[in-house]
């Protein structure tokens, strides 16, 4: 027979354990809610900058063009030209994006990364350029010039 002592330890014992387990899914939950609305606040952001970059195009010929790009910190404007391949956004077409960067140098999963979390414009004129990174520390905007030069779409950091 057991003792009503050991029935007790064994019944706290569990309880702790459930307690445990509630506890590391209950933060579990919390951080994959933080990071979920990171992500959807950088999608918006870039869909912003890509926005401003389209307003500074469809005055091209009557201004010519400077941009500021706010956000998002620690993304990057990638250049999409001639027969590589694209971010579906593009279908095809010339354009520019804004996305985070994978990891390694890997062409495929920045196209699917630009795809999936990115935002994008197209421009059937565009010139290729260096890809433009959205520093975080340096100083809040990133400035790009932007201007047509002999019938091409130039995007250039400031």
């Amino acid at each position: 027979m057991k003792s009503k002592k050991a029935m007790l330890l064994t019944e706290e014992v569990l309880k702790m354990v459930v307690a445990v387990i509630g506890l590391l899914l209950l933060s579990y939950f919390l951080v994959s809610f933080f990071y979920s609305d990171t992500k959807a606040k950088k999608q918006r952001e870039a869909t912003a900058a890509i926005g401003n970059i389209a307003d500074v195009l469809s005055k091209l010929g009557v201004e010519g063009g400077e941009v500021k790009t706010l956000q998002p910190q620690r993304w990057i404007l990638f250049s999409f030209t001639g027969e590589e391949k694209k971010p579906n956004q593009c279908s095809g077409q010339n354009c520019v994006c804004i996305c985070s960067k994978v990891v390694g140098d890997i062409f495929d999963r920045q196209i699917k990364k630009c795809t999936k979390d990115g935002a994008c414009l197209t421009i059937s004129n565009l010139q290729e350029f260096a890809d433009i990174k959205i520093e975080p520390y340096k100083k809040e905007t990133v400035d790009i010039n932007i201007q047509e030069i002999g019938g091409k779409i130039q995007i250039t950091k400031i």
